[in-house]
């Protein structure tokens, strides 16, 4: 998923739950009081048109929806399938920082099989050269 859908995504149920609103109580506008807030939370800046990009993306997916029909990008709530990927994402976000460090290995094993391929083709290469030197 795209980061700067991640990005407005996010901001929405941060702002949702330390307001203490529901998500159907909650409205927001893709403006550069937005691109400001996300600079503030995240420490990334976006570009005002990356954000309206992104809004696109979500409102096709019905993640984010217009609550009226005033302009594009404005009067916009985030929906339960938007609320959901957050939860989603939060939840692998925990459970993978809660790994044991013999999963973190094992992981980190996985996800880079051909940088452990190569270097065990080195090791053995150098295992090679040194019977050849040596003997």
């Amino acid at each position: 998923m795209e980061e700067t859908v991640l990005a407005i995504l996010n901001h929405m149920v941060a702002f949702m739950e330390k307001s203490g609103s529901t998500r159907n109580t909650v409205f927001f506008d893709i403006d550069e009081k937005l691109v400001n807030e996300i600079y503030e939370s995240t420490g990334h800046q976006y570009a005002l048109e990356e954000l309206q990009k992104a809004a696109d993306k979500c409102i096709a997916h019905e993640w984010i929806s217009r609550k009226s029909i005033s302009e594009k990008y404005h009067y916009l709530g985030i929906s339960e399938k938007g609320v959901g990927i957050v939860r989603s994402i939060r939840a692998h976000e925990l459970a993978k920082k809660n790994r044991k460090p013999l999963k973190k290995l094992s992981d980190f094993i996985e996800e880079h099989k051909g940088l452990m391929v190569a270097l065990m083709f080195f090791v053995a290469l150098a295992g090679v050269f040194v019977k050849f030197i040596g003997g």
